[in-house]
């Protein structure tokens, strides 16, 4: 059985930081992943499905974001905590044993919303992810008042016009049946927190299609590119890829695009109805009144 653990130490400034934090967990790791050179120390926050990567625990825009959506599994290996990611994989080393069990904790916590059993952690440890979880269900739980701004995700709080409420299939098929008249929209995120971009472009007669996240942060938007870049509106992140791409990027208007689960204008043309078969005549009372009036004939001719 793991011995339970004692709290990690925690600086007290960065407690009073913490205490008017809105990360249910946070504190220094040593980061590496698919982008990164080697290992980089970092502050990380936890805050619902995403943990997000800062310079330093004054810093308020993100370096970096992941999204627990995707979070396949989470294990401590080789000295640290490697999370497995649909398409990544990114280590995380604590300043303790201690600490890394925490981060784990939280983790798991978050993602699978509820407290797991297999944790080496004290009574308090345990009741504090408790709480963490109880908050963050009442958070997920709670409707917005009229006054609070809308999620990104609510098509009422997006004021660009290539903003489409939509699946990721459903907005690949809409950039298809929409060609010359964009090759860029925006569709509701399903990385939990801010909003996606699908982009469909023809090189040399191959059709890529390419989806990037554009995470939601108190200041804006960050877009999760090699270098995140920072965005104090969604307009401003459909001009980032309009530049970024010179110009061969456009967003889709609504104007211009059709309606999902029309027909193509070639297949809703209306068919002819197939011909039926042309049957003869019936001639049965036409014959018997041709034979009377022959008979009566030969009658009167004496034939």
């Amino acid at each position: 059985m793991a011995r339970p653990v004692s709290p990690p130490r925690r600086d007290r400034s960065l407690s009073r930081l913490r205490s008017r934090s809105r990360h249910s967990y946070e504190g220094f790791v040593e980061k590496r992943g698919p982008r990164d050179q080697g290992y980089r120390r970092v502050w990380a926050g936890l805050r619902g499905l995403t943990l997000a990567f800062y310079g330093g625990p004054r810093d308020r825009e993100p370096l970096e974001m992941l999204d627990l959506g995707e979070l396949v599994a989470v294990r401590a290996e080789g000295g640290g905590l490697v999370l497995r990611l649909r398409g990544q994989k990114v280590t995380l080393k604590a300043e303790s044993w201690e600490a890394q069990e925490m981060w784990r904790g939280f983790i798991l916590t978050m993602a699978e919303m509820k407290v797991p059993t297999d944790l080496a952690l004290l009574p308090g440890h345990v009741f504090q992810l408790s709480e963490a979880l109880r908050e963050e269900r009442d958070r997920r739980a709670t409707p917005r008042s009229p006054a609070t701004p809308s999620p990104p995700e609510s098509p009422l709080s997006l004021e660009v016009g290539c903003f489409f409420e939509v699946t990721r299939p459903e907005a690949e098929r809409l950039l298809e049946r929409s060609a010359g008249g964009g090759n860029m929209v925006l569709r509701p995120g399903g990385h939990g927190r801010g909003v996606s971009v699908t982009t469909r472009q023809e090189v040399n007669g191959t059709v890529q299609l390419k989806h990037y996240k554009v995470n939601r942060v108190d200041q804006g938007y960050v877009i999760d590119v090699d270098t995140p870049h920072h965005c104090s509106s969604l307009a401003e992140v459909v001009q980032y890829f309009v530049e970024s791409s010179k110009g061969s990027l456009q967003p889709l208007h609504r104007e211009y695009s059709p309606r999902l689960g029309e027909r193509d204008p070639q297949s809703s043309a209306p068919h002819p109805a197939p011909r039926r078969a042309l049957q003869p005549p019936h001639n049965h009372g036409m014959a018997e009144e041709l034979a009377k009036k022959l008979q009566l004939r030969r009658a009167l001719t004496g034939d």
